[in-house]
């Protein structure tokens, strides 16, 4: 049985940062893996 895309994308884990593991608030052109605090990215 296949899900909507709604419920697909509703089920999806919250995103982590890969540094420090707290989740990250995504923004819809965010591909960055790494929370701001933790990112070398000035």
């Amino acid at each position: 049985m296949l899900l909507s895309p709604i419920q697909f994308f509703k089920n999806l884990p919250k995103k982590r940062c890969s540094s420090c593991k707290k989740v990250m608030v995504e923004q819809a052109d965010c591909y960055t893996n790494k929370c701001e605090k933790c990112s070398t990215v000035i």
